[in-house]
């Protein structure tokens, strides 16, 4: 058993068979139809439903590649975070020698929830392998599709929160709505967003935090300027009642329980359309509020240039990354309220005020702060600003962990470990 203690009095149990890929190969979808090479799609969250419904349609039409290799897609959605987390897991053990180059564990395509994570992962392989290249830059890696970070409130906090020019500033000192804005109720402030460690929409805000209170764009940020502001963003941290794993969990979740459960919440655009997709009779709606300046969450094909990739599993990620951005999977995104990366794709009818979104928000997009501003954020944020939590963790011993796979369990565990606040 491995603990990592703190002060406040909260349980998470995680067993390893459930939480892990170092141990064995997740499940595929619909493996027992599917024949020939497997090319695993791993993402972030925000793109589990897209890859789930447009995999289905393309295992279906029995892909070949012109030499006559059979494939077929698999998908694995987790926070973006942790896919980071898991490639450089993977990655690791590769360098060490416990993972071969033909290991079935490593990705083909991965893909985070925004340009962030992509940075990170690019900059934390450099470190691993430096020189390599293993990982494309941003503007090399086809967009799938993209959904803007938004404010989620029910009408009544929305209405008084839409008219404030940077509701983080205010956030820093503010214990109710009224607070924020004269025409709010006077209830407390109940603040969510996902943890920044795991999920691409909690990294997105506390970037964002960090931004408002310094008055800087991301990407003119220093690492002195962390230090300097961290003590305005703990405390608007102060305002958290949770750190959700998922952003789209989080905003059901927001629905079904309430304004005493969260009043106020970071998520992305298509996450407020899936809660209000979802809510049942009697749930009140709740709707986007678009900062003046927000991050518009670009989803990209990233196919690492690396030993673990053959030539044959490139070619693959070629046809299906083009597959991805064709108008007809293109609906798929918007049907889910996504926005399309390819110019001339309508919106879908769920990006609209029906379902608590404006078609036509305008707002300026942020982009990535420098990778070791983001890493000094990171570590700011989990030393200083995050609420502590206790953690226990189990690990399965039993002889079914013989060989490599416990030193890998280890490994990917004590990755883990670390990034916990």
């Amino acid at each position: 058993m491995i603990t990592k203690n703190s002060q406040k009095i909260k349980y998470l149990s995680i067993y390893l068979l459930m939480l892990l890929t170092a141990c064995a190969t997740p499940e595929n979808t619909n493996t027992t139809k599917n024949q020939g090479l497997e090319i695993r799609l791993l993402m972030g969250s925000a793109l589990g439903d897209f890859c789930e419904q447009a995999a289905e349609g393309f295992n279906q039409q029995q892909p070949k590649l012109n030499d006559g290799t059979s494939y077929y897609i698999s998908c694995d959605a987790k926070g973006s975070g942790d896919v980071v987390t898991t490639v450089m897991s993977f990655a690791e053990q590769f360098q060490t020698g416990i993972l071969s180059a033909d290991a079935p564990e490593f990705p083909t395509i991965i893909s985070v929830d925004g340009e962030i994570y992509h940075a990170q992962l690019k900059y934390r392989m450099e470190q691993l392998f430096p020189g390599q290249n293993y990982i494309p830059e941003i503007t090399d890696a086809p967009m799938l599709t993209n959904s803007p970070m938004v404010f989620m409130a029910q009408e009544d906090i929305a209405n008084a929160i839409e008219n404030v020019d940077d509701l983080f500033k205010p956030l820093v000192t503010a214990k109710t709505h009224r607070d924020i804005n004269s025409s709010a109720p006077p209830t407390p402030i109940y603040y969510v967003h996902t943890a920044p460690t795991r999920s691409n929409s909690g990294l997105q805000t506390l970037v964002s935090q960090f931004a408002s209170v310094s008055d800087k764009r991301p990407e003119n940020m220093t690492v002195a300027d962390v230090t300097r502001y961290q003590t305005q963003v703990q405390q608007i941290q102060s305002k958290i009642t949770r750190y959700g794993k998922s952003t789209s969990s989080l905003a059901k979740s927001m629905v079904k329980n309430g304004p005493f459960w969260a009043s106020i919440g970071s998520v992305y655009e298509s996450s407020v359309i899936a809660a209000n997709t979802h809510r049942q009779p009697g749930q009140p709606k709740y709707r986007a509020v678009y900062p003046q300046a927000t991050f518009t969450s670009n989803m990209r094909a990233i196919v690492p240039n690396a030993p673990w990739v053959s030539e044959v599993e490139k070619a693959a990620a070629t046809e299906i990354i083009a597959y991805l951005r064709s108008p007809e999977v293109q609906k798929i995104a918007t049907d889910l309220g996504l926005r399309p990366a390819v110019p001339g794709i309508p919106l879908g009818t769920k990006i609209s005020p029906a379902f608590g979104v404006d078609p036509n928000a305008k707002y300026d997009s942020y982009r990535p702060p420098k990778p070791e501003v983001v890493e000094a954020m990171l570590k700011s944020w989990q030393v200083y600003a995050k609420k502590p939590s206790l953690v226990v963790v189990l690990v399965d011993s039993s002889g079914s962990m013989q060989g490599a796979k416990l030193p890998a369990v280890q490994n990917t565990l004590q990755t883990y470990i670390n990034s916990l606040g």
